[in-house]
């Protein structure tokens, strides 16, 4: 049985594993067994052609099983060569930019055992998958996936479990490019003949997503509580936001859902969710919250809105600060129209104070009209102030080397939000 395999930037090649054969003679070990080797050919007009032994092949073990990482840039595959773990092992080597093979390398011993481990197959996520009889399973040959960190360093390895998995060997996993679809083989109970081919439909979990953001600040909420609950108001679970504001739960198709934002100073926000009638191949539905502070005594205190910067020795409003200060107009003129501010503006270390302070009250001036020209009321502007170089964000004083970026970051002008109503 051929399993052929497409190698990088070459014209239409493949890899293959068959029995040591060349030359019409197959060839034999020393105990008289015809080992597995790979090869590659070309397919020049139709016929396969330029066929040739990888140079880690031996007469004396088999390499076999051959399949490509996601780049391109490993090639995997199985063999019992001397100095692995156990009897069959997965090994890679590393294919250069002129398609030329390093040395193998073992995969290391979370996935292999001192048993045997073959049939390597990776699919588009780099998902390493495998057979072994060495890991704990339900019998014989099961399949295992790889499972990595966070920084996509290798952690464990899981069994797939029913139905891919059975007490009699399974093996020879393939998933489609779909993520959901794919095949493996398996001498199971109630096949046709020995080794039978099956193809399986995975319905991927289902899972929830989405932020929660200060509208006012426009700044991702930590910690925020996130709830999930039925129709009738019952809790199922609930997550707390990372530091990005980001959450996810896992839930389960063609059900309704009510789910809750929360935090301290806030008030509660609440949506509907329904996962009925999703197609199978979604994997995820979002859910985002946008919320406001809970105002006491018809006032509160916020953060500051900003920065914008200023190029050098300019009190010019930039192009590339456009976004923020239409979001600043907006919340306002329409969003909080009782709103008022502060204008605070800055300078580098770069030329001498004075000029700096006179710069600086220019970059607020420039500042406060360009506010009022989009429709502010000046009157809820209650100051707008330069502050020189006096009140640097970094250590760019003079006394040290600092790159343009590290100076940029003290031309400044900040936004101080005072009440809203």
């Amino acid at each position: 049985m051929m399993a052929l395999l497409p190698l990088p930037k070459m014209e239409k090649p493949c890899t293959f594993q068959r029995n040591n054969y060349d030359d019409k003679k197959l060839g034999k070990d020393r105990n008289g067994i015809s080992n597995l080797k790979i090869y590659k050919a070309s397919l020049v007009d139709g016929e396969w052609t330029n066929i040739k032994e990888l140079p880690f092949n031996d007469d004396n073990y088999s390499v076999g099983h051959p399949t490509l990482n996601k780049d391109e840039t490993k090639l995997y595959f199985a063999s019992d060569m001397p100095g692995g773990l156990g009897g069959s092992d997965i090994y890679y080597v590393d294919i250069n930019k002129n398609n030329g093979y390093g040395m193998p390398q073992n995969a290391g011993n979370i996935i292999n055992t001192k048993r045997n481990e073959l049939f390597p197959f990776i699919n588009t996520e780099d998902i390493l998958f495998f057979s072994s009889d060495g890991h704990l399973g339900l019998g014989l040959l099961d399949i295992f996936a790889t499972v990595y960190d966070e920084e996509g360093t290798l952690t464990d390895v899981v069994n797939l479990g029913i139905p891919v998995n059975s007490n009699k060997d399974d093996f020879s996993f393939f998933m489609n490019t779909d993520g959901i679809t794919g095949y493996f083989a398996s001498n199971r109970d109630g096949g046709v003949g020995d080794d039978d081919i099956y193809a399986y439909n995975r319905i991927p979990r289902l899972k929830l997503d989405g932020t929660v953001k200060d509208i006012i600040n426009n700044t991702p909420v930590e910690n925020a509580i996130v709830t999930l609950l039925d129709t009738d108001g019952n809790k199922i679970a609930y997550v707390e936001t990372d530091k990005n504001g980001e959450y996810y739960i896992n839930i389960d198709r063609d059900t309704d859902y009510l789910v809750t934002a929360n935090k301290d100073g806030y008030p509660q926000y609440e949506t509907s969710v329904t996962t009925k009638g999703l197609d199978d191949t979604i994997k995820s539905i979002t859910a985002n919250f946008e919320i406001s502070p809970t105002q006491k005594q018809e006032e509160i205190i916020i953060d500051d809105l900003g920065p914008i910067y200023f190029n050098f020795d300019s009190a010019k409003i930039r192009k590339d600060d456009s976004d923020e200060l239409a979001r600043i107009v907006n919340l306002m003129v329409n969003k909080y129209p009782e709103m008022t501010i502060t204008i605070e503006s800055h300078t580098d270390s770069r030329g001498p104070s004075a000029y700096n302070d006179i710069l600086s009250s220019k970059r607020a001036r420039s500042t406060y009209d360009y506010l009022i020209s989009k429709g502010v009321d000046p009157s809820r502007i209650i100051e707008y102030k330069g502050f020189g170089e006096s009140q640097l964000v970094n250590d760019c004083d003079g006394t040290t080397p600092c790159s343009e970026a590290q100076h940029q970051l003290n031309r400044r002008t900040n936004f101080i939000i005072i009440k809203v109503k």
